[in-house]
């Protein structure tokens, strides 16, 4: 139901104003609802009469082919399907997850719509990058190290925050943010390749490291908008890309409200290698996730302290949030951090 409940959110968060756009919206509105309902017919009618008014958004296809499905129109569950399916936003594991879907596995049309995902899947992987690319550095405000709100303040008060100010952030917020989660807070020298420089602002098991952090810059002072990954042992910005679209990265988290106004994201992820080659199965299922909690409950007490909120984001497509950040193949997105004045 998780992708259901999503689309009424956003359906119910958005508004726009042409006329046959707020008919389109009443109706799939209406149509969410009575899925949540499991009134699966009347949903299904309600769809149709949606997309006779506009093209059908990518979740309200797929609900639409779940209605389908369950109402015993498999003509129609495919029909939607396959329109819904060549969105990247649509993820292989939830049709073979989704329950609405059961009746349509024993079509031989289901494996097809499968490998097709499977191709484009391939295809997107394929043209992500082995490696970062070396592109300009952007040394970063220095940090700093004491201020007046206290780490018990902090705690008592710090709250998970979607409502922000559409006004810009200061590179000095933002190097300070990036710092208290992953930022290098005892430098070893002659370090081994997997310390990276020193020991961090946030605990790793075996001190392995095995996050990365993406800045997504749209309103940051000083700071151009673009994409940029975050160089912790050197407390720098790597460039990624200068030219991107703050709307492909907000659809990739299903444009959540959080997206509207924030000034700028922290994206996690992590490259599950570096830790699974010492610890094994242990390490993806436990000490990588353990790592990450360290590192974005910092974000969050250091938000609080400088007047910033910020919310942790997991539903996202890992697809499309990989190609719109350029991750490289082997990293593997964690979470959506969005950031702005409170």
């Amino acid at each position: 139901m998780m992708i259901k409940v999503v689309a009424l959110f956003i359906l119910v968060s958005c508004f726009i104003p042409a006329l046959f756009a707020q008919e389109y919206d009443q109706l799939v509105m209406e149509a969410s609802s009575r899925m949540l309902d499991s009134d699966y017919q009347a949903a299904l009618d309600l769809y149709r009469q949606a997309f006779m008014a506009e093209e059908g958004d990518v979740f309200d296809l797929y609900n639409a082919a779940c209605a389908a499905a369950v109402c015993d129109s498999p003509d129609a569950a495919f029909m939607y399907l396959e329109k819904a399916a060549n969105s990247i936003l649509v993820e292989k594991e939830w049709l073979e997850e989704d329950e609405d879907l059961l009746s349509l596995h024993s079509d031989n049309r289901w494996f097809t719509l499968l490998a097709s995902i499977d191709s484009r899947i391939d295809s997107v992987l394929t043209s992500l990058p082995e490696e970062h690319p070396q592109g300009p550095v952007i040394e970063l405000p220095q940090p700093r190290l004491s201020s007046d709100v206290s780490v018990e303040e902090a705690m008592q008060n710090r709250r998970s925050i979607r409502f922000y100010e559409d006004s810009p952030l200061t590179i000095t917020e933002v190097s300070q943010l990036l710092w208290s989660a992953y930022g290098l807070s005892y430098p070893v020298e002659n370090a081994p390749d997997f310390l990276r420089g020193g020991l961090r602002t946030a605990p790793s098991a075996g001190a392995l490291y095995p996050l990365d952090l993406y800045l997504v810059a749209r309103n940051v002072t000083d700071l151009d908008p673009g994409i940029y990954l975050y160089r912790s042992e050197t407390h720098e910005l790597i460039l990624i890309a200068g030219e991107y679209s703050w709307e492909e990265f907000s659809n990739a988290g299903f444009n959540q409200l959080h997206f509207e106004t924030a000034a700028a994201a922290i994206v996690y992820s992590a490259v599950f290698e570096r830790c699974t080659d010492i610890y094994g199965d242990r390490g993806a299922e436990r000490y990588v996730c353990m790592d990450l909690g360290h590192s974005a409950e910092n974000i969050y007490l250091q938000a609080y302290a400088l007047n910033i909120g910020t919310c942790a984001i997991g539903a996202f497509s890992d697809l499309a949030l990989k190609q719109v950040i350029r991750m490289t193949r082997a990293e593997v997105p964690l979470y959506i951090m969005p950031l702005g004045k409170v």
